[in-house]
């Protein structure tokens, strides 16, 4: 009877054990019968045009991440492209019909022009907008600075260089409206006050995003006589001109031979110099009609 309480023993650890084994060994509940956690689906975004993190900062790619240039002859305000033949065959077009976008891309930004071929285009800000054939993967930004005239296209752009005939390469702000330099001024001189700067409005970058053609060293920004900033460029202060109304206008170009669109170089022309008007030094001598022979008085009064 001594060897009974070890034998119960025995038996309740063998039983403990089948337990554990059957309830190891046990399927799977059938679906519905717990309760389950479903896998949580990544959103895929529906968006045509997006933007992207790069060593060139923020730019605009279309939705597989190709990158997106700007052109620096198609002016903005023009609704035209400049760009065909050879060159659509390196820089070939984007166009989506419908753009889709989000924060902080804004579908007013975006529109669609009609190319002088028939087919469409997508322009940003009035910028059109290509490929470049080299960018052959997601992230690719081979066509930076391309022949000096090609850059990514940016939504941040505080500066930006356009290209005229008769103008060459210029500085804009970030949506394409012409700067200008006042001849005139020396550097560290602020000559446009008053009425002046009512016509030809100070401009102020603020934080500079720019082109990689443009170094950040030629820009600084200066303090005006009334306390506001007015940024310059290559030690002259940069103006717009109040009768340019839209992006690429040139209106203020030349005039009174002392305003000159901002050369992307610093080139500003001579100041003309004043032609003296002469000044006769003796009186011109009068003939009233009389007869030189005639010493009489009668005279032809």
């Amino acid at each position: 009877m001594k060897y009974l309480p070890y034998l119960a023993l025995c038996l309740i650890v063998s039983a403990l054990v089948l337990s554990a084994g059957c309830t190891q060994n046990a399927p799977a509940p059938a679906p519905g019968t717990a309760a389950t956690t479903a896998p949580v689906a990544t959103p895929v975004s529906a968006d045509t045009i997006r933007t992207s993190s790069t060593p060139l900062g923020t730019v605009l790619t279309d939705a597989r991440g190709m990158t997106l240039y700007f052109f620096t002859p198609d002016s903005p305000g023009s609704a035209k492209s400049t760009c065909y033949d050879q060159c659509v065959t390196f820089w070939p077009i984007f166009y989506t019909a419908d753009p889709v976008v989000s924060a902080p891309l804004a579908a007013a930004d975006f529109s669609v022009i009609t190319r002088t071929d028939g087919s469409k285009q997508t322009t940003y800000k009035g910028w059109p907008l290509y490929y470049y054939i080299s960018d052959t993967r997601a992230g690719d930004l081979k066509g930076e600075g391309v022949t000096g005239n090609w850059f990514v296209a940016k939504p941040d752009y505080t500066v930006m260089l356009l290209r005229q005939p008769g103008a060459g390469e210029f500085l804009t702000d970030g949506s394409g409206k012409t700067l200008y330099f006042l001849a005139t001024e020396t550097s560290g001189e602020t000559a446009c006050t008053g009425t002046c700067l009512a016509n030809w409005p100070a401009f102020s970058s603020g934080p500079l995003v720019a082109p990689s053609a443009l170094k950040a060293a030629d820009f600084a920004g200066a303090k005006r006589p009334d306390g506001t900033m007015q940024s310059l460029y290559k030690g002259r202060l940069l103006y717009y001109f109040a009768k340019d109304t839209k992006p690429g206008d040139m209106n203020g170009q030349g005039l009174n031979n002392a305003w000159f669109v901002a050369n992307s170089s610093g080139f500003v022309p001579p100041v003309p110099t004043p032609v003296p008007t002469s000044v006769p030094t003796t009186k011109p001598t009068i003939d009233y009609g009389s007869d030189s022979g005639d010493s009489g008085g009668g005279g032809g009064y």
